[in-house]
């Protein structure tokens, strides 16, 4: 498990959801480490572009995270969407 504390930024995190359990979400990054997150009350949470809830976040499904930036532990952003298809535009 990695401790979350040296990431404090707004910046977003590309993670795969491992499992959401009421206020907690676990995720892997890139480099396979895991991450746990408190999910902030207020958090904003978007599923394909719609405003959701952390209920709808399965598990393997792409987010990026964002924290606080007082404390990196804490998910204030959610957002997860659908890999593009087709042409850029």
């Amino acid at each position: 498990m990695l401790n979350n504390a040296f990431r404090t930024s707004k910046t977003p995190f590309d993670h795969k959801v491992v499992t959401v359990s009421g206020n907690k979400l676990t995720t892997t990054c890139n480099e396979g480490m895991e991450h746990i997150y408190t999910v902030a009350p207020d958090a904003k949470v978007v599923c394909d572009g719609q405003s959701s809830t952390t209920a709808n976040l399965k598990a393997g499904t792409r987010v990026h995270v964002t924290t606080h930036e007082d404390d990196a532990a804490i998910a204030t952003s959610i957002d997860s969407r659908k890999p593009r298809t087709g042409p850029k535009v």
